[in-house]
């Protein structure tokens, strides 16, 4: 079995703690942030299979945070999954907009994110 790579952003170390603990019981290799600008040093060598971040942060966005990570060389290949509390039809039009390759729901609780994570995978949505 691959043991996916997973980056969180949120910048809640509750949601982060929480995501990270059964993501990594779920056989993700999983690192986190809660600070976007500490981003080059979380990622250092090491590349994600794809980076869950949320929406609603301080300073920059999940939104402007994609945005970013599709127009640089380094990152342009990493899926990029929305994983917030937003309502999910308006969280659908949000990932469409940035053009993230997916979104997740945090409405529908932790114990779903690595089924819905690994179902992502699995239909190749990235």
């Amino acid at each position: 079995m691959t043991r996916h790579k997973v980056l969180l952003i949120d910048d809640s170390e509750v949601a982060l703690h929480f995501a990270s603990r059964v993501l990594d019981r779920a056989g993700y290799e999983v690192r986190t942030t809660d600070d976007v600008n500490q981003l080059s040093g979380v990622l250092g060598g090491w590349r994600p299979d794809v980076i869950l971040t949320d929406v609603d942060m301080p300073g920059v966005t999940g939104i402007e945070l994609c945005r970013m990570l599709k127009s640089h060389y380094d990152t342009a290949h990493v899926p990029v999954v929305l994983f917030s509390a937003v309502a999910p039809n308006k969280l659908e039009q949000l990932a469409r907009e940035c053009e993230a390759d997916g979104f997740l729901s945090k409405a529908n609780g932790l114990e779903q994110l690595p089924k819905e994570l690994a179902l992502l995978i699995e239909t190749a949505v990235f």
